[in-house]
């Protein structure tokens, strides 16, 4: 019985199906000719995307080309050829890495925050190019890709964690060395700025700034003006995590330190405005 080939799914149908067995194309009112081609040996029709015949194993050697290039195009079938296509999705998930660590190095992003951005990206892309391996060549290579994604998926995860426990040993031994190498110079608005604009673990930015000593707090607590204009209150909680120096009400300091975020000053200030709070691990008197 003449069959004919599906040229979305090469799926070889009986030729008074007008529908595709399993794909669903409609193939009424084509040239049979774009779907078989019959073997000039025994006669076996066979599907168009084959070179050699089913039946006796004669091999084609016309121009098959052509026959290809007939087939009239589907709707949506170059969406599906680009969606399929991994190559245009791993440059896509690149680009937007590249883009994403840019923007993270200009904001001065830890380690571990710049390879969280990168999870977070690759889980995406990741659940794609799983469901694309299963679309196309079934569960087993499904099941490599998941294998795959897997790993890297782990392996991010592992520098995200390596680098979170650096940096948090650190915060306990800094050496004034390292504060010096890798603390910004701020003013009060870059400190104020980095407090109340940032969140989580980006507010953990090593600072250094100089100011003059406002209140002292019990000892653990200082507070320092860093305003240049008399009268103007711009005001830094710092936190004391050094005993290098002993200090008093206007002592001019400078403070290496990381910042916590803010805190309320309403029992200092007649204003309750929240100020900047920092870390000092290193308070020299000016």
């Amino acid at each position: 019985m003449p069959k004919w080939s599906c040229p979305k799914c090469y799926h070889l149908n009986n030729s008074h199906a007008t529908y595709c067995l399993k794909c669903g194309y409609y193939k009424e009112g084509q040239d049979e000719e774009l779907y078989f081609w019959k073997c000039p040996v025994c006669n076996e029709e066979n599907s168009n995307h084959t070179i050699y015949c089913i039946k006796c194993g004669h091999h084609y050697s016309g121009n098959k080309t052509v026959f290809l290039e007939e087939r009239p195009e589907q709707p949506g079938s170059k969406w599906k050829r680009l969606s399929e296509n991994v190559w245009v999705f791993l440059i896509m998930e690149l680009l937007i890495i590249g883009i994403a660590i840019s923007i993270s190095v200009y904001q001065k992003e830890s380690v571990a925050n710049i390879f969280s951005v990168i999870f977070f990206i690759h889980l995406f892309f990741g659940m794609y190019y799983i469901i694309v391996s299963f679309v196309k060549s079934g569960y087993g290579e499904m099941m490599k890709s998941i294998l795959i994604q897997g790993v890297i998926m782990v392996g991010l995860l592992m520098i995200v964690g390596m680098a979170n426990g650096d940096k948090d040993k650190g915060m306990d031994d800094y050496s004034l060395n390292y504060l010096k190498d890798h603390a910004m110079e701020v003013d009060y608005d870059e400190l104020h700025h980095i407090a109340f604009e940032r969140y989580g673990s980006q507010r953990k930015q090593l600072v250094n700034f100089i100011g003059k000593v406002f209140l002292v707090d019990g000892g653990e607590y200082l507070m320092i003006d860093m305003s240049k204009e008399p009268g103007k209150k711009q005001v830094v909680y710092v936190k004391r995590k050094e005993w290098d120096a002993e200090v008093n009400v206007n002592d001019r300091v400078e403070i290496y330190g990381k910042v916590l975020g803010t805190a309320s000053a309403a029992k200092h200030l007649d204003e309750g405005t929240p100020v900047p709070v920092v870390e000092s691990y290193s308070l020299e008197l000016r």
